[in-house]
């Protein structure tokens, strides 16, 4: 015997087993779910498409972020040799263009002397030639080669000039040193890490956040930072926006930038970005 139920608009239909008035199996299913889903629409309940992407009050906009900074950098040398001179020490600060660390290199700068004198040997034979070319007591061939000999020298001693400057790691720019690698008189091969350097001044904020935002975010947009190792909310805007989405996360790197000058702040530090309440 099939007997129908209704609740609501819900339709089920159950199969009773005449002997021993038991239930036997359910035969039908709920064809509700589409009803349901325009109740929901006419009762206010449901979210349109747009709405869907802006995360909601209860999610806060908030996304997990570190401070990094703007300017970081690991130096090496371009040249293998020993360290003669390490000129700083972990946490010290520097200028654009001080000398870091210098490496033990004389016979590079023998040779920049060797070529100096060549050229100055070169150059006093010119010299001599153009007294003697007034006189017409040279050939025009001697001078030519008398002039050809100096350039030579002076693109040797400008090679020899260039490997004495590769024994000194100068700075990049202005900052500080946040690790060192080597020690004085320890050899260093080409590529090996020697110094790392950030410039702590320019601080900038990165994090990953929800795909979805992409339809509320932009640059410029603020922000608050509520650092996890300081008691301090610090303001900053939104500057970059990645490129693309990645596809397993459903995530996309974004930066940003503090305003105002904070202090105690150092690259290393994390904390949970605020974004105001998408459009």
């Amino acid at each position: 015997m099939l007997i129908e139920y209704r609740s609501g608009k819900c339709v089920w239909t159950l199969c009773w087993a005449t002997r021993g008035l038991a239930i036997a199996g359910l035969l039908g299913a709920s064809v509700c779910l589409a009803q349901g889903n325009s109740v929901a629409e006419e009762t206010g309940g449901g979210l349109g498409r747009d709405t869907a992407l802006v995360p909601s009050a209860t999610e806060g906009n908030r996304a997990q972020a570190r401070v990094i900074a703007q300017r970081e950098a690991r130096l090496s040398v371009e040249m293998a040799g020993r360290i003669d001179g390490l000129r700083v020490e972990e946490g010290d600060a520097f200028e654009t263009g001080d000398a870091l660390v210098e490496l033990a290199c004389g016979v590079e700068r023998a040779s920049l002397e060797k070529a100096r004198a060549s050229l100055k040997e070169a150059s006093e034979t010119r010299n001599a030639n153009e007294r003697l070319a007034e006189l017409r007591s040279v050939g025009d061939l001697e001078l030519s080669l008398s002039r050809v000999r100096v350039s030579g020298a002076e693109a040797d001693v400008s090679v020899a000039a260039a490997r004495v400057q590769r024994c000194t790691v100068r700075a990049p720019f202005d900052g500080v040193v946040a690790r060192t690698h080597k020690r004085e008189a320890e050899y260093i091969r080409v590529g090996e890490p020697l110094l790392d350097v950030i410039d702590p001044a320019a601080l900038e904020v990165e994090f990953l956040a929800p795909s979805r935002w992409l339809a509320w975010l932009e640059q410029g947009k603020p922000f608050t930072l509520h650092l996890n190792e300081l008691p301090l909310q610090l303001r900053g805007e939104l500057q970059q926006i990645g490129v693309r989405v990645d596809p397993v996360s459903r995530t996309v790197r974004l930066k940003g930038a503090l305003t105002g000058e904070p202090s105690h702040v150092v690259p290393g530090m994390s904390g949970d970005v605020r974004f105001e309440a998408g459009p």
